[in-house]
């Protein structure tokens, strides 16, 4: 993870009168210290973009954003740049969308005391660009709520939090962190409870039943919410049929291709006889096509599996030092351990994930991005930027994996009419990156600036009071 240089805030050359100063938007006291951008227009010039589209990058381009939105994007040349705007020239810099995620925590878990991440999760994800942040479950689903009410007051700075509430499961098991399901009416009434309290989505664990799932489906979208899931019970093809909106974690956790599979029985094997499972055969692109046909979604997390895989795993030390200390103890030894027992994931099946999801883009499906963090060193923010290089070792292009990253995000949640991209009009949710990684996919970490809603946020400075608090409850 490359480092900040001093000379990078030469990079922000600002321009403008200082009577605008009486005209930047309020902000708390609390989120202020982070602002290094403030003014009704701000002007990005020199700068090259990837706007999300999947289209090339763009050479020598202006932003301009007004208040909350972007309002003019062109050529510098030749885009005109209002009187009075707040002009930063970012020659050698980069421009993408703000970052749209799909399988974040507010908790930290994989560690023997799970703890939430309230103090440097928020902080650390804003700093490495994602502006938009789905949880995946919920271990504390109220102190979940609460963290994304004080983010949209100005409590504290971190990403726009979508809240999918407790996990939700069935099965026998009376332990464990889900709300266990036992029918279709206690489904229902749990879905609706949620909604009510603030949730706008839901995940399913592995133990869940096609009926319950099912039911759960019709009312959350009868809510208004969506639904989404680490599946096992439930096969993939028999979840898109079900009209489940979003898959997680993709090939890996896909019981399609166990055979003997039960119907409604979570297979032992799962997670693991994917490692033999040819993604070429008829059957396997089959079940692809089931899965787009039917319109459901794919969440890759491909860097947290990574960190499963002994021969590729490694501890970032500039990221270890976002860690609580007696956390980062606890993730070292769990490291040292990754070989002695538990779920390992061996090189080609992590391969195969990758392979598989070529083959889901490739016929049409929708794939979206998360990072999950785990006690294996995954942490919030730079495991979301390290599915970036993921995603293109996989095979995707640069513009490609940036547009899985937020784009295709906007459009799982139904928001890519208002962010995920870079457009006039949209949401003024944008990062800036020193370097050019659509040639050196590394410089994705060198984060400069974010913008959310037009504001923008200093990388360093977030970084910075991120730095121990990551596992501190």
């Amino acid at each position: 993870m490359p480092g900040f240089c001093a000379a990078c805030r030469g990079a922000l050359i600002l321009l403008a009168a200082s009577s605008l100063s009486a005209q930047q938007r309020p902000v708390t006291p609390a989120v202020t210290p982070f602002v290094s951008v403030n003014a009704p227009a701000v002007a990005l010039t020199h700068v090259r973009v990837v706007d999300g589209t999947g289209a090339p990058a763009r050479e020598d381009q202006t932003v301009v954003v007004t208040g909350t939105r972007i309002s003019a994007l062109g050529p510098t040349a030749s885009t005109v740049v209002p009187t009075g705007t707040q002009v930063i020239d970012l020659t050698g810099h980069t421009v993408i969308p703000g970052l749209v995620q799909l399988h974040e925590h507010t908790y930290f878990g994989g560690v023997r005391q799970m703890t939430e991440m309230s103090a440097g999760g928020p902080l650390l994800y804003l700093a490495y660009g994602v502006t938009t942040a789905m949880t995946a479950g919920s271990q504390f689903p109220y102190q979940e709520l609460n963290l994304k009410r004080s983010v949209d007051a100005g409590v504290l700075p971190g990403p726009r939090f979508l809240v999918t509430g407790p996990y939700l499961n069935g099965g026998a098991q009376r332990t464990g962190n889900a709300r266990l399901l036992t029918s279709a009416e206690e489904a229902r009434r749990v879905i609706a409870y949620w909604v009510s309290e603030g949730a706008t989505w839901f995940k399913f664990q592995g133990n869940i039943s096609r009926e319950i799932l099912g039911a759960s489906i019709l009312e959350a979208h009868r809510l208004g919410a969506r639904v989404t899931g680490h599946l096992c019970s439930v096969t993939f093809t028999e979840a898109s049929h079900l009209g489940l909106d979003a898959l997680q974690h993709g090939f890996i956790t896909n019981s399609d291709y166990v055979p003997g599979k039960r119907p409604d029985i979570c297979p032992p094997e799962n997670m693991r006889i994917q490692a033999d499972v040819d993604v070429s055969s008829p059957a396997v692109q089959g079940s692809i096509r089931e899965i787009v046909a039917n319109k459901t979604a794919v969440v890759s997390t491909l860097g947290v599996y990574e960190t499963f895989v002994p021969e590729r795993a490694r501890l970032d030390s500039a990221a270890m030092e976002f860690l609580d200390p007696d956390v980062r103890k606890e993730v070292e030894a769990n490291h040292a351990n990754l070989a002695k027992g538990g779920l390992t994931v061996p090189p080609r099946l992590l391969l195969k994930m990758m392979q598989w999801e070529r083959a889901f883009v490739s016929a049409g499906g929708l794939l979206g991005s998360g990072s999950d963090p785990w006690g294996t060193g995954f942490l919030p923010g730079v495991g979301n930027l390290r599915n970036y290089e993921l995603l293109i070792e996989a095979g995707f292009s640069a513009p490609q994996a940036v547009q899985i990253l937020t784009l295709n995000g906007a459009r799982i949640l139904g928001e890519d009419a208002a962010r995920g991209s870079i457009a006039p009009g949209k949401v003024a949710d944008l990062v800036v990156i020193r370097g050019d990684p659509t040639r050196m996919p590394g410089e994705i970490y060198n984060v400069v600036t974010v913008f959310k809603h037009g504001l923008g946020y200093d990388a360093m400075r977030l970084r910075q009071a991120a730095r121990g608090k990551v596992g501190a409850s």
